[in-house]
């Protein structure tokens, strides 16, 4: 099936800025790398602030859409493993979003309050997500205890899942998707280990375990 023009823009569009970062680039460099004309890529968007915001669409209902299949995960780690790993997929394909967040937004407020709303709705997801795999696994003593915790794990997870690409660019750690999905995922699971079963540690284990061999091949 042939690709609209419309489209194929945006494919490459994303493209350049996963790879240059939004800021260096203009809607000149993105009709120069598809061989138009500024006028051409003018007439399907009015500049690049209209490339943001079409991207940013298709961004925010593919969370959208995974935050709605999250609700359906029952209450063991493998479950949520698959939640967390087909999520970060999908920021790591958009991850130009995530190079300088609070710079972007201020750049463009076309996408700011839909952007913070959406970070939200992605933390009351996860605190949800806690609840379920803690209130099987943990042992705590009372309930405000227990709120405690998991408003701190979802802070360090949301932490993990907005700036894990600019922590890895700040130390100069140019990794794949693969590697850069594991290492998130681990990282995360890191936190939760502390307060998971025997059971859920074991499959933590193996993942991380996995995760090593897959680095050595």
């Amino acid at each position: 099936m042939v690709m609209k023009r419309r489209d194929v823009i945006l494919e490459v569009s994303l493209v350049l800025f996963n790879q240059e970062g939004e800021a260096n680039l203009s809607a000149v460099d993105i009709a120069n790398e598809l061989d138009i004309s500024p006028g051409n890529l003018y007439y399907h968007f009015k500049g690049k602030e209209e490339i943001i915001a079409a991207l940013y669409e298709r961004f925010e209902i593919g969370v959208m859409t995974l935050l709605e299949d999250a609700k359906e995960a029952g209450d063991t780690l493998e479950e949520h493993w698959l939640h967390l790993y087909v999520l970060l997929e999908h920021l790591y394909n958009y991850r130009f979003f995530f190079r300088n967040i609070t710079d972007l937004l201020q750049k463009y407020s076309v996408i700011e309050v839909r952007f913070r709303r959406l970070i939200e709705q992605q933390y009351q997801s996860i605190r949800t997500m806690l609840f379920t795999l803690l209130n099987e696994n943990i042992r705590l003593s009372d309930n405000s205890l227990s709120k405690n915790t998991v408003d701190e794990l979802a802070d360090n997870m949301m932490l993990i899942y907005t700036h894990w690409f600019e922590f890895q660019n700040l130390r100069k750690r140019q990794l794949n998707q693969h590697e850069f999905i594991q290492s998130a995922i681990l990282q995360i699971m890191a936190l939760l280990a502390p307060y998971m079963g025997d059971q859920q540690r074991q499959f933590m284990i193996e993942c991380n375990s996995l995760y090593q061999r897959d680095r050595q091949d």
